[in-house]
């Protein structure tokens, strides 16, 4: 080989090896001011944000057809913008730390040129941070918001604002307010740490142990596959933060095992996308979104984790009842006994060690310690027991990778963050917030419904394309509001959009769990996006439930009502999958189906009559429908033997 080519190969090595460094520092720094106690939030932030941007810089190319081109010319221009961006970042962020004290004291608000320059390259780094770390979607959403800020002026109407000048906005991006704001706060303080949680669960095989202890449970029954992973992605996802993430950890399993059963790829994509989602919205930790929810709100979390208990219940089982229903419609054969993991005496430990673990995270956080302090304590029990079972027993390279994998899977989530600071900062300073929940109100005021369905869209739209966390946050400050206006307690006003804002990860036409499930499977994505919506259909009506169905929420009326409730919407959601799947004992006719509409719309109703009369309507049905199976079974022919 050159001597060229060695050197291009020892560059690229030593910028791999630096950027791992900066993951594990990140890492590293996040634990030890959990435990020392946080600096000030601009240096706390500013720290984490330089460490973060030198990695995704430094593992991330510019432009991969460049990378791999082959071509010098084109490989060196790559890693020479690599370098840029990293000397714009570093630049920006220690001239902010070297001079926090007197920009805080004397020029907020008086930008002086050199401050100005630091601003406006800083805020250039992070958004070619956003574009290598989630994509051209939220990038240009931002650039949006940043022409809005500039030219807003100049629309007519309500959408236009006061004249804004680029020092203005330069210093709305770079500062607490922008990109070091609300969104960017909740990675460092919360989000970061149950990253570092979920590392540590998949470099130990504790996670696998998820995928196992679901398999054993659904295995043998129609549908085995599919229910196991809507089972494990439910327990893995509430404790990882990504959507994506949790289809790669299991889906990886999952999928390949629901196409040996007979399922066509685009159904095994998007069954583990759908489930996916589950995770994200199932208590004790929803992917950290009951976290996030507390510190915007308010709100205790273990209010939130009570309430969000019965809704995710009811998700999980109408994937499950969904994904049995289809499996019976295609008569796909029951599993192998063999490929069943077995239960053993040696699983038990690694059982009582997650649960220990996770039931320390919510302990801690009912004593009203802080989530990172909680999460923390977590990772430090999970880790030292971890060392007393021979099958998760981390060696001195898996203990480096944790650290490492910890700071790198943050990488994405952490930037769009950092990016949605700009687009909260915008919609806040020039008022759009304000103007779009205004509209919604004005629309609510005479029907309740529709605003809801406004402020539904606006989520799905807003978050396609971002992770959970990131869609919530950059979506609650314009619809909260609005829809708390409107009569809504503030606690269901916020699932309300979290729910939505996890939905919009299978939602076409950037459905990223979606995506995510398709590659795998090796299906067509956009057709994989339109069987997970119309696999989780039910989660896009479950927040209209709660609504007109408080009791869903364990709230309200006495228990025997909200025993009452939580079992007409079950029934529901057994009639609702039977329509969609087109089977129930036996495959059911475009009338049975519609009729089965109609019984679901009733039990889900909250007029008590509307529930009685579709409740006899169901019963009716489904002794007709066991009448017909009867009558299918006894004149089925028999096939003969030799």
């Amino acid at each position: 080989m050159s001597a060229p080519g060695n050197a291009a190969h020892a560059f690229d090595r030593a910028l791999r090896f630096f950027g791992l460094l900066c993951c594990a520092a990140l890492t590293v720094f996040t634990v030890y001011t959990i435990i020392r106690g946080q600096l000030t939030a601009q240096v706390q932030r500013g720290i984490f944000l330089l460490l973060m941007g030198l990695a995704m810089f430094s593992l991330k190319p510019f432009c991969r057809n460049w990378a791999l081109s082959g071509k010098p010319l084109l490989e060196w221009l790559n890693r020479l913008i690599n370098l840029i961006f990293m000397g714009l970042l570093a630049f920006s962020l220690l001239y902010v730390l070297l001079n926090y004290f007197e920009i805080a004291s004397s020029r907020q608000g008086l930008p002086n040129q050199w401050d100005l320059i630091c601003y406006g390259a800083g805020t250039l780094a992070v958004l070619e941070g956003v574009r290598r770390g989630d994509g051209w979607p939220l990038l240009c959403v931002i650039l949006l918001v940043l022409g809005y800020l500039f030219a807003g002026h100049l629309v007519p109407g309500f959408l236009g604002h006061h004249p804004m000048g680029y020092a203005e906005i330069l210093e709305l991006s770079f500062g607490m307010n922008g990109i070091f704001g609300i969104a960017f706060a909740v990675v460092v303080n919360i989000i970061f740490i149950f990253i570092v949680f979920g590392a540590i669960l998949r470099l130990t095989g504790a996670g696998a142990l998820f995928i196992d202890l679901s398999y054993m449970l659904t295995g043998r029954y129609p549908g085995g596959p599919a229910q196991c992973a809507v089972v494990a992605s439910s327990l893995l996802g509430s404790i990882n933060g990504s959507g994506p993430a949790n289809v790669v950890a299991t889906g990886s399993f999952t999928i390949p095992l629901m196409k040996r059963t007979g399922y066509h790829p685009e159904f095994a994509g998007a069954v583990e996308a759908t489930a996916s989602t589950v995770g994200q919205i199932m208590p004790p930790i929803m992917g950290v979104g009951a976290f996030i929810m507390s510190e915007i709100t308010g709100i205790p979390y273990s209010q939130i984790m009570i309430a969000a208990l019965i809704p995710a219940l009811l998700y999980s089982f109408s994937l499950m009842v969904n994904v049995r229903l289809r499996a019976q419609l295609q008569r796909l054969p029951l599993t192998d006994q063999k490929e069943i993991p077995k239960f053993s005496l040696r699983v038990i430990p690694r059982i009582g060690v997650m649960l220990v673990s996770i039931s320390a995270i919510v302990v801690m956080i009912m004593m009203g310690r802080t989530p990172a302090f909680a999460g923390l304590s977590g990772i430090v029990i999970l880790f030292v027991a971890s060392f007393l079972i021979k099958e998760m027993r981390p060696d001195i390279r898996k203990t480096i990778a944790i650290l490492v994998e910890g700071g790198r899977d943050s990488l994405g989530v952490a930037m769009s963050c950092a990016g949605i600071g700009i687009i909260i900062g915008g919609i806040s300073a020039t008022g759009l917030g304000v103007k779009f929940s205004q509209a919604i109100i004005g629309v609510g005021q005479g029907n309740l419904p529709l605003a809801l369905v406004m402020a539904a869209a606006c989520c799905l739209m807003i978050g396609m394309g971002l992770p959970t966390a990131a869609s919530y946050l950059m979506v609650v400050y314009i619809a909260a509001p609005a829809i708390t206006q409107l009569g809504l307690t503030l606690l269901t006003a916020h699932l309300f959009i979290f729910y939505y804002a996890c939905l919009s990860a299978i939602t076409p036409p950037v459905a990223v769990c979606a995506y995510a499930g398709a590659g795998i499977a090796g299906g067509d994505a956009f057709k994989t996006g339109l069987w997970a919506v119309r696999l989780g259909i039910v989660g896009f009506f479950l927040p209209f439930l709660w609504v007109y169905n408080p009791e869903l929420l364990l709230s309200g009326s006495g228990a025997v009502k909200i025993v009452w409730v939580i079992l007409s919407c079950t029934l529901a959601i057994v009639a609702f999958a039977a329509a969609n799947i087109g089977f129930l004992g036996k495959p059911l006719k475009m009338w049975e189906r519609a009729s089965l509409l109609l019984v679901a719309a009733g039990m889900a109703s909250h007029a008590e009559m509307v529930r009685a009369v579709a409740l006899l309507l169901g019963v009716g049905l489904c002794v007709m429908f066991l009448k017909d199976h009867s009558r299918l079974v006894k004149t089925a022919p028999v096939s003969g033997g030799n």
